[in-house]
């Protein structure tokens, strides 16, 4: 019972839970973003034939960054994703 009141008293437990909620909206904003890429890879794909190399580019970092968001939230990893670390940088092959 002990441990409990000291999580509970604890700065650094209060603030991981806002870091928590905070990167929890941000993930849920990111759901739109990797919607809105799709739809417009889609339609660029329609009109010219090939994916928008810049657009892949840029969803594959995203992707990258939203499995930081996640192992984050689950516990898997301590280190908080960008804007505390660097943005992850495409591993997409030209």
């Amino acid at each position: 019972m002990s441990d409990l009141k000291d999580s509970v008293t604890s700065d650094a437990f209060w603030l991981k839970t806002l870091y928590l909620i905070g990167f929890f909206v941000v993930y849920r904003v990111l759901d739109l973003v990797v919607l809105l890429i799709g739809a417009v890879q889609w339609v660029f794909r329609l009109l010219t034939g090939e994916v928008n190399p810049a657009l892949a580019e840029f969803g594959d970092s995203l992707g990258q960054y939203i499995g930081q968001i996640i192992h984050y939230l689950s516990g898997a990893s301590e280190d908080k994703p960008y804007p505390f670390r660097d943005w992850p940088d495409s591993k997409a092959e030209d």
